[in-house]
């Protein structure tokens, strides 16, 4: 018998959303079944069978609790019992890529972002609340963040500098004003994202649609101006004097975050 025969059927055991029963009416069919030669397989003492369905409850609860841990408003809308459920569901359907323990639960989040919203058990909002608490829980871990400012003013020919932690996000409610319990506003919502440079703590900046818009085009390196006339073609708007004042105490506000640390 070959250990990936065996490794390979314990996964199963992990994984299938039909394993429990299974392993539970016949575990030396359930290995067999899964690439485990049958000799071997029915070698397999019955205790096995025990063992293995509590080191799934394991396995499972463990990334339940993760998940609850970074997703703390989801999970209770969600409840306990709809949690596990759907860690289970994930776990069937995708199971985890990424060899960092906290990682999954991003992998679990973009997986109920195709499936939650056509869910009509759930909130339509859980998904997007879903992706901001993971959002935050990225850019509070990223490596970046608190690089030195370049000294140089701010010039319509030159990229800008952000801290390396800025992060822009788009949503379709209000996701920034989720209290513990209850719905939120279906409102189209574009958040700035990055970590003091002080308190090391995730600040949330809610963008008007101006805002957004330059933003989205300097954290791709679009010079000054090219984000000021990008964001106003995007918005159907002049480049007047009010929306360069706009932007001129929008940028005063960023610098003052520590967030925009001169031009490039």
């Amino acid at each position: 018998m070959s250990d990936e025969a065996l490794i390979r059927a314990f996964a199963a055991g992990l994984i299938e959303a039909d394993a429990p029963a299974a392993i539970a009416a016949d575990v030396a069919g359930f290995f067999a079944g899964h690439g485990v030669p049958a000799e071997a397989a029915a070698g397999l003492p019955s205790l096995a069978a025990e063992r293995l369905l509590i080191y799934r409850k394991m396995v499972h609860g463990r990334l339940r609790d993760l998940f609850a841990e970074f997703l703390p408003k989801s999970a209770a809308r969600l409840g306990r019992a709809r949690l596990q459920a759907e860690t289970a569901r994930f776990i069937a359907e995708v199971a985890p890529r990424t060899p960092y323990f906290r990682a999954i639960t991003g992998e679990f989040v973009a997986w109920a972002g195709q499936r939650w919203p056509a869910d009509p058990g759930l909130p339509p909002y859980l998904a997007d609340l879903a992706a901001y608490e993971w959002a935050n829980a990225e850019v509070g871990d990223l490596p970046a963040g608190g690089e030195a400012a370049s000294g140089n003013p701010l010039a319509l020919d030159r990229p800008v500098q952000l801290d390396g932690t800025t992060t822009l996000r788009r949503y379709a409610w209000a996701v920034h004003r989720a209290s513990e319990a209850g719905d939120l506003d279906a409102e189209p919502t574009a958040l700035l994202l990055y970590r003091d440079r002080a308190e090391l703590r995730v600040r949330v900046l809610e963008l008007t649609p101006r805002a957004a818009a330059v933003c989205a085009h300097l954290l791709v390196g679009a010079t000054l101006q090219a984000a000021l006339t990008g964001a106003c073609a995007e918005l159907d708007q002049p480049m007047d004097d009010e929306f360069l004042a706009a932007m001129a105490t929008f940028f005063a506000d960023l610098a003052d975050r520590g967030v925009l640390l001169g031009a490039l």
